[in-house]
């Protein structure tokens, strides 16, 4: 199934998996005896074969699809963790690391950035191409989640923009073709942001230069053209 075509579905279909995710649980007991399936998969050793990684991810998937909407995050996160570390060469795991950066942000009062960074570096470390999500930045239909996205977020949330600009200092030698317009301004914050003034300048600049006369980007545009000014003064 193609990226664009599951965008809408799965967004909703995290929305209906996670809803009660949030809330507090008494009913939550009832999930807590293990589907005979799963049980009997998880005890077998590790690495499952592919079949049994198929068999593993769709039952825990069905399990919760039928979840209490009291059951608590932790629930969603002990099942999701458990497609991703036994099931990593099905779709279903790709899928999990996508709803579970979901939760993360979003089903508590304060956002686990720190978990997002560390399961999102794990997911790019383990996978170069998906059919799931996007492995560029930003792709060309904004809708699909990008664990890259996701991950450089979670950085500018914690403050390591270094890291961010560190991923660019590697990316660009290679060449700028694969860049969108939002990765020049990305790289340049981040340079920005690390005491890397004269390298900020050249790639607002840059940013500057590949988004003339478009007006989609700028309010973008004013703070690059604000901060090459203010960077060249020092």
């Amino acid at each position: 199934m193609k990226i664009q075509t599951i965008a809408l579905v799965m967004a909703v279909g995290w929305c209906l998996a996670a809803g009660g995710a949030g809330q507090a649980t008494s009913g939550a007991a009832g999930q807590e005896k293990e589907d005979p399936r799963i049980e009997a998969l998880l005890k077998k050793p590790a690495p499952l074969s592919l079949a049994d990684q198929e068999a593993l991810g769709k039952a825990v998937f069905a399990k919760l699809s039928g979840a209490s909407d009291e059951a608590k995050p932790e629930f969603y996160e002990r099942y999701y963790k458990i497609v991703m570390d036994r099931c990593p060469d099905t779709n279903r795991a790709h899928e999990s690391y996508w709803r579970l950066t979901n939760l993360y942000t979003q089903a508590y009062d304060e956002p686990r950035h720190a978990e997002v960074v560390k399961i999102l570096e794990q997911f790019l470390a383990r996978y170069k191409t998906s059919t799931i999500v996007s492995m560029k930045k930003y792709p060309e239909e904004p809708l699909v989640f990008s664990p890259l996205k996701s991950l450089h977020q979670a950085y500018e949330d914690l403050g390591q923009h270094a890291k961010v600009a560190a991923y660019y200092d590697k990316a660009a030698p290679s060449g700028e073709a694969a860049f969108a317009i939002y990765d020049y301004f990305d790289y340049a914050s981040a340079l920005d942001k690390t005491g890397r003034a004269k390298d900020a300048v050249v790639w607002y600049e840059k940013f500057l230069k590949k988004t003339q006369g478009n007006e989609d980007v700028d309010f973008m545009r004013e703070i690059a053209a604000d901060r090459v000014k203010e960077l060249k003064k020092k």
